[in-house]
């Protein structure tokens, strides 16, 4: 089928924050200063592609080039685009920009391996949207984080904005993928094999109840006590943090007017409208939201002490304390909450009693949301130590929420447009 205006599927969201986010003064500046820092970084990856990776041609994988032309007639993508195989027993993809050359694709040996065609055309085409909605001109999570002489440059609310587009344009960049395959089945099995790691028969993917772990990651437990019609499922699938949510999306736009229509499936004028796949991304979304950063009540001051005192044990369990890790927790809780600090005892008496309040105040989502803002400490200096992770263990376990996140959270500080 002929090609498609990507601005007729682009997420409102990823629009609507894109434009304020190049908008605003202190972006901009970031955005000069992370370019001078990354300037023949991407020449560097390929580079090191080229030295430990298999670059594709059509004669050595016919399929993936079929794919990856499809999709570029799809989107209208008219660029060279450079795919390479990597040798990982994990199953992942991602878009490469490489401001002097051609941009790249790279797979996962596991993935080339699992996938079948229609799902290396989901994902085919989810890497080609991050490219064909130029995700990259907002780098992250660099621009986040970059600094000055006067340190960090991106104010809080701006940077807790900054990773809300994020989210959002993985939703444009899935939509992309979805007309790719045009199959919301193969849509369901490469989300399952992603998130799971699972590629036999014995677990059968299902889009609409994986989707429906959303439910389970935003609700109160007295909500989660409700009977409901997939209380079957594994407990091992339970609040995984970012993937229900973009599934969901995905299902709402596969239920759409805009998606049946570019798909030649639009008889009857059946579907959401834009308006309501917008909803119901926003409310999902606005689950995640860090609010307890910026409010002023009870609630939020629990919460935000929380953090504080689970940052000083997490930075501290490695060698002490870093500067960094300092400004990561300033940057998150404001300088005004980080000032004379505790011993780590104390800290550690006092969390506990703490943890135990936002145990019995916090929902799960908000308990799901502080574990990651404190990985993101532990991550500061840009290594977890085995002993801070451990700390985070201990931590999840304080807070009654899976460990799991502190991995999806080092997943998506580190490749947020994967």
């Amino acid at each position: 089928m002929a090609n498609v205006n990507p601005s007729s599927f682009q997420s409102t969201l990823d629009r609507k924050l894109r434009t304020e986010l190049l908008a605003d003064k202190d972006v901009k500046w970031a955005l000069q200063r992370v370019d001078k820092v990354t300037t023949g970084l991407g020449f560097t990856a390929r580079r090191r592609l080229l030295a430990n990776s298999l670059r594709l041609t059509r004669s050595m994988a016919p399929a993936v080039a079929e794919a990856l032309a499809d999709c570029k007639e799809m989107l209208g993508y008219d660029k060279p685009v450079e795919v390479f195989v990597k040798p990982d027993p994990m199953i992942n993809a991602s878009a490469v920009h490489n401001p002097s050359g051609h941009p790249l694709i790279v797979l996962s040996s596991r993935l080339i391996e699992v996938f079948t065609e229609a799902e290396l055309r989901f994902v085919m085409g989810h890497e080609l949207g991050h490219l064909t909605f130029e995700h990259f001109a907002i780098p992250m999570p660099v621009t986040a984080i970059a600094e000055d002489a006067a340190g960090v440059i991106v104010p809080r609310h701006t940077a807790l904005k900054l990773y809300l587009w994020c989210r959002a344009a993985e939703v444009s960049a899935d939509r992309a993928g979805l007309l790719c395959g045009k199959d919301p089945d193969a849509a369901a099995s490469g989300f399952f094999k992603l998130a799971s790691g699972l590629a036999s028969g014995f677990v059968k993917p299902d889009l609409e109840a994986y989707s429906r772990q959303v439910d389970s990651l935003v609700s109160a437990p007295s909500a989660r006590a409700k009977p409901r019609d997939d209380d079957d499922t594994l407990d091992c699938f339970s609040t995984h943090p970012f993937s229900p949510l973009r599934v969901r999306a995905v299902v709402a736009f596969s239920k759409s007017k805009t998606y049946r229509a570019l798909v030649g499936h639009a008889e009857g004028g059946e579907g959401l409208s834009d308006e309501e796949v917008d909803s119901i991304i926003e409310r999902d979304f606005r689950e995640m939201d860090a609010s307890y950063l910026e409010e002023q009540s009870p609630h939020a001051e629990l919460l935000r002490r929380a953090l504080f005192l689970g940052g000083l044990l997490v930075a501290h369990a490695h060698e002490g304390v870093s500067e960094r890790e300092l400004q990561a927790l300033a940057a998150l809780l404001g300088s005004e909450h980080v000032g004379v600090l505790p011993s780590i005892d104390a800290a550690r008496r006092e969390l506990t009693d703490v943890a135990a309040r936002v145990r019995e105040k916090a929902p799960t989502s908000e308990r799901a949301r502080l574990l990651q803002h404190l990985t993101l400490v532990a991550a500061a200096d840009g290594n977890v130590a085995e002993e801070e992770f451990m700390e985070l263990q201990g931590l999840a376990a304080a807070l009654s929420v899976p460990v799991s996140l502190v991995d999806e959270t080092l997943r998506g500080a580190a490749h947020p447009l994967d």
